[in-house]
């Protein structure tokens, strides 16, 4: 069996990612899972994929909070490759923190589909259409299923 392409980001909850409190903003699972995904893109050569793999799809469960001063890790990886969508599946870990242990803080899948070099910053633009990803980046990332 093939392990999964997936990709791994590390960062520290800061000021700005906190409500008043200094438990986090639930929007910034989102930064350090994109960390991630950036990551698993140019550890496999996809300096391109950004500007045409818009998000079409989000689900995310909140398990724990994450604190200012706290370290968290994000992970990534490719669930599912199709002709023209990738899903992924990402977990948001709270590291240990002031007498606190490692925690799982949120998980969750999301879709992205190809919109093609064509459309390339236009996926905000009426008409954009999903296009097969190119083969050598589908090879890059998993079978198709």
């Amino acid at each position: 069996m093939t392990a999964r392409a997936a990709g791994v980001s590390r960062a520290r909850i800061e000021w700005i990612d906190t409500d008043a409190a200094g438990i986090y903003h639930n929007s910034t699972v989102m930064r350090f899972v994109e960390a991630a995904e950036a990551t698993l893109m140019r550890d496999r050569g996809l300096d391109d994929y950004f500007p045409v793999a818009p998000r079409v799809r989000l689900e995310v469960d909140f398990e724990a909070p994450l604190l200012f001063g706290q370290e968290v890790t994000a992970t990534v990886e490719v669930a599912h490759v199709g002709v023209s969508s990738i899903r992924f599946a990402f977990e948001v870990w709270g590291e240990e923190h002031q007498g606190r242990p490692r925690r799982r803080a949120a998980y969750g899948a999301y879709v992205v589909v190809h919109i093609g070099s064509n459309a390339a910053g236009a996926a905000h633009v009426d008409g954009a259409r999903s296009v097969p990803w190119p083969a050598a980046w589908a090879a890059a990332l998993g079978p198709a299923e």
